[in-house]
């Protein structure tokens, strides 16, 4: 894609007064790049939202540009990055996972986003308009503190460097903020309500109660397959968070997943799978809502999970879909998982699932700006508004992703969109606009509840998520067994 430049041949910073002013004198003979760069991996429909954003930017600051190109997923926008970090042309913006920022934090180019959050300094900036130069001043670069306290405090404190493993080459500040939350997502499970009253029982609460209704659904309908997980490496996450089995760790030794209690949910989950229960991404070749919508007495299946970010893929055609938390393990006392609710030992149920969706890590250097100030300056005003209530609402309701501010659950609109209905009870949104508002609801409560956890974030974390799901698919088809599985994971990662 063809990049923007505005050439300048002397840029002159003032800091007087809390206003900082930029004054570029342009001949040709040196580039400020006016562009802002930014990387997503949203798909087209999702980028359409973002354009609104783009639009307000570009309205709001005369002079400048965003570009937002689309490397892929989250995998490949990580290897687009690190690709451009080796030739200094990386992004102003990205979004991220925090296993990916500590992949960055050696290069130097993460920016802490502290010296903006709440700065209340002004800034001009000079461009060239239709009547020749002409000046823009930002009357505050940072937020208002209100702003502030309606953001997710979880979501939030994710972002801080205190949460990551930091190789010792890392100069930033040990409360740095090097990430911020842009929308969040988390996994449900979707499931169809008539299939659920044909069999004659309730919505699963637990993986024990799970497996019993899978055992009922294909007794029912033979050729169903009745769940369907859209992540086997988000199963074996969550599953070891559940249970209390380790998976890794931000210091020390950091892969720890080779244990006895992987390898007994892992020996679990292949009986439920040679029982003819479950499938997996890999293993159907592609998102399991494809099966989900389907419908059991169509080959299809009954339960699905997967992420809140693709709850518009979760609309059945036959029958209208219906969401809830995924399962729980019942644990003792010690946080062991026992065999049921009514168990000896039984002390609670453990309901934790994982807190994903992207972040935004900002970046400085790249693209040969030649004032990077102005840039990460310029950069902070489209994260402003990419985070502001009013976008926060459209996105939320275009998505199904969590909004990460808490202000936008008191929007009356917002909450009328989640009541799916008008004030006569007559369903208004349209049967993928329903799903997502249902959706949305189930992910404000997990929220409410704490629910949400999330991985350690450290150089290899990446490499270690991707090989869980070798792991799970491996055992699923029978190719190895939980301990060589786990053992050449570990290899793969590292270890000895």
């Amino acid at each position: 894609m063809k990049r923007k430049l505005i050439t300048s041949l002397l840029v002159v910073v003032f800091v007087l007064a809390g206003c900082l002013t930029v004054f570029a004198a342009c001949d040709g003979n040196g580039d400020v790049d006016h562009t802002i760069y930014f990387y997503s991996s949203q798909g087209d429909s999702l980028a359409t939202i973002t354009d609104a954003a783009v639009k307000q930017f570009e309205e709001t600051y005369p002079g400048w540009t965003i570009e937002h190109t689309q490397p892929g997923g989250y995998d490949q926008v990580l290897e687009k990055v690190r690709s451009d970090l080796t030739a200094g042309t990386q992004p102003d913006l990205a979004y991220c996972y925090a296993d990916h920022v500590a992949q960055y934090l050696s290069s130097g180019t993460v920016v802490d986003m502290n010296k903006y959050l709440l700065s209340e300094d002004s800034f001009t900036y000079t461009y060239n308009g239709d009547d020749g130069e002409q000046t823009k001043t930002i009357d505050r670069i940072g937020f208002t503190q209100e702003d502030v306290d309606s953001f997710n405090k979880g979501y939030f404190e994710e972002g801080k460097l205190s949460s990551y493993a930091v190789p010792d080459d890392v100069t930033l500040p040990s409360d740095a903020l090097v990430t911020l939350p842009f929308v969040k997502s988390t996994e449900v499970m979707f499931y169809n309500p008539d299939a659920l009253k044909e069999l004659g029982i309730g919505v699963p609460t637990t993986w024990g109660e799970l497996w019993d209704a899978c055992a009922l659904a294909k007794a029912k309908w033979q050729s169903c397959t009745p769940l369907g997980y859209d992540s086997e490496a988000n199963w074996f996450i969550t599953m070891a968070q559940q249970r209390g089995f380790e998976y890794t760790s931000a210091t020390g030794n950091h892969y720890l997943f080779n244990n006895d209690g992987a390898k007994e949910w892992l020996d679990d989950i292949a009986d439920k799978y040679n029982k003819g229960y479950i499938t997996t991404q890999q293993i159907y070749g592609g998102y399991t809502s494809g099966l989900f919508t389907k419908g059991p007495k169509e080959n299809g299946s009954i339960f699905c999970i997967g992420s809140t970010g693709g709850a518009s893929n979760q609309a059945g055609s036959n029958f209208t879909t219906e969401v809830a938390p995924i399962p729980g393990t019942p644990v003792d006392k010690d946080g062991k998982p026992v065999a049921s609710k009514t168990a000896e030992g039984f002390d609670h149920i453990n309901y934790s699932c994982i807190s994903q969706g992207p972040s935004i890590v900002m970046l400085t250097g790249g693209n040969g700006a030649s004032n990077p100030t102005e840039k990460e300056i310029m950069t902070f005003q489209f994260i402003k508004i990419l985070l502001s209530k009013q976008f926060q609402i459209q996105f939320g309701q275009g998505s199904g992703y969590n909004p990460m501010r808490n202000d936008v659950y008191d929007d009356e609109g917002y909450q009328t969109y989640l009541n799916g209905k008008d004030e006569d009870g007559v369903t208004t949104l349209e049967a993928k606009k329903l799903i997502i508002s249902k959706t949305s609801v189930v992910g404000k409560t997990l929220s409410e509840e704490n629910r949400f956890f999330v991985s350690p974030a450290f150089v290899g974390s990446s490499v270690a998520r991707a090989q869980m799901t070798s792991v799970v698919q491996y055992v699923l088809l029978g190719q190895k067994q939980p301990d060589r599985a786990l053992a050449d994971a570990y290899k793969a990662c590292g270890g000895k």
